[in-house]
């Protein structure tokens, strides 16, 4: 009959209805939802504690960490400290035994996930007599004079393993260490991580090797010396002004007395 629907046709232009209307009510609760927010990340933020326990050692001959006879070495305790929302996590990675390690720091943020990027930091295996692999030039030493500010002496510690070996505030337990197998144990391994948590340090003792500098020749007088982390600023971090610390000092012979302390990391 003229101006009837049939039931099928009806039936199809309720489910063309009902499928528009679906389709209007999603655009507008999507609408009315606010975005998510994009994660944050967490990054660390590399500090030195104060410089500690400061000799000078006279080395009788060649033995143990002397060089020479006769040789005078500025020693002390150093400690680099990270302070920062998130940990520092460095990995190095080679596709083979003939290439040097890619080093890439991981990122990590608030919603639980990371990201990795690329550094030109360098690892290398040993150097300084441990069996594992370092980071070059994670901290430098240098010693400057107070008189002219001319540098007159830097470090012999070039490579550093570090781990989660000083507590510096953190009521949790230390996650890289060596027994996690942080910084490696072979030479001919493809992949190495290192890190250091948030409020945690890794500390060089005036006992480790090559932690010195080299004051042979050096006159007595005033110097400052003077430690930064991360020198080289390869790592992303939250501040990357705060990196260092330093100590006024007067040297005379083979004594070392303390003038005054610069600024210098505190727990977190």
């Amino acid at each position: 009959m003229a101006g009837t629907t049939s039931p099928s046709r009806a039936v199809v232009l309720l489910c063309a209805l009902a499928t528009a209307l679906a389709l209007a009510l999603t655009v507008l609760i999507a609408a009315a939802s606010p975005p998510a927010e994009a994660a944050t990340d967490r990054l660390p933020d590399l500090r030195m504690a104060r410089l500690g326990n400061l000799q000078i050692k006279k080395c009788p001959d060649t033995s143990g960490d002397c060089d020479f006879a006769g040789q005078r070495q500025l020693r002390f305790d150093a400690i680099i400290v990270n302070k920062g929302a998130g940990a520092l996590e460095l990995y190095g990675r080679r596709p083979n035994t003939s290439t040097a390690m890619t080093v890439y720091q991981r990122i990590f943020n608030d919603a639980g996930g990371y990201r990795e990027r690329t550094t030109t930091a360098h690892m290398y295996y040993a150097g300084d007599g441990h069996n594992h692999w370092h980071l070059r030039y994670l901290e430098r030493y240098n010693l400057i004079r107070l008189d002219n500010g001319r540098k007159v002496g830097t470090q012999a510690k070039e490579g550093f393993c570090f781990t989660d070996n000083y507590r510096f505030g953190s009521s949790q337990p230390a996650y890289y260490t060596g027994a996690t197998g942080s910084c490696g144990s072979k030479p001919d391994h493809l992949g190495v991580k290192m890190g250091l948590s948030r409020g945690w340090g890794d500390i060089y003792r005036t006992t480790t090797v090559d932690q010195f500098i080299n004051i042979t020749n050096l006159k007595s007088g005033r110097y400052r010396l003077r430690a930064t982390a991360d020198a080289d600023n390869w790592f992303s971090e939250t501040n990357n002004s705060n990196n260092f610390t330093w100590v006024d000092i007067r040297i005379r012979g083979t004594k070392v007395r303390v003038i005054r302390y610069g600024p210098a990391a505190q727990h977190v």
